[in-house]
């Protein structure tokens, strides 16, 4: 049951929460580069029916990604992902919310980096948009997550 337990936050340590971070930013990473390779398949096969301009406007570009769609199915998959890996990895161990707040911001902050570092040599648009896009529904996805597992599970 997820509960706030002033003697825990005292004495709370990191190493309990290091396998599900690394996990959760493995899996969420991993989710959002299999989007962001439909994306770019998306982009060149609309690339051969239309021709590249520079003067299309921001949602002229955001169809021919098709990012309404990746975004919606990168969501719900983190969705699902946390619903039942918050059972087995929080609840089941009897984490408080700390630790699940944690959790939340330090995957969303690591994979963004990372993310950041794999772009590296794109323009700075390029990297906020994709860690934006890596950020926003995972925190999204992992509060919901949360939330439905501890009405269910908890």
């Amino acid at each position: 049951m997820l509960h706030y337990n002033n003697n825990k936050l005292k004495g709370i340590t990191m190493t309990h929460l290091l396998l599900p971070i690394g996990i959760g930013v493995v899996v969420s990473l991993a989710v959002f580069l299999f989007f962001e390779s439909k994306a770019i398949k998306a982009k060149r096969a609309n690339a051969q029916t239309t021709p590249d301009r520079s003067d299309m406007t921001l949602p002229e570009n955001l169809k021919r990604y098709d990012t309404d769609r990746n975004v919606l199915f990168y969501t719900l998959s983190m969705f699902v992902f946390t619903l039942f890996y918050s059972y087995f990895m929080f609840f089941s161990r009897d984490l408080s919310l700390v630790d699940v707040f944690l959790y939340t911001f330090l995957t969303t902050f690591i994979g963004s980096v990372i993310i950041l570092m794999l772009k590296l040599k794109r323009s700075i648009l390029v990297k906020v948009f994709a860690a934006f896009l890596y950020g926003a529904p995972l925190i999204a996805a992992s509060i919901f997550g949360f939330i439905f597992s501890y009405l269910l599970f908890g």
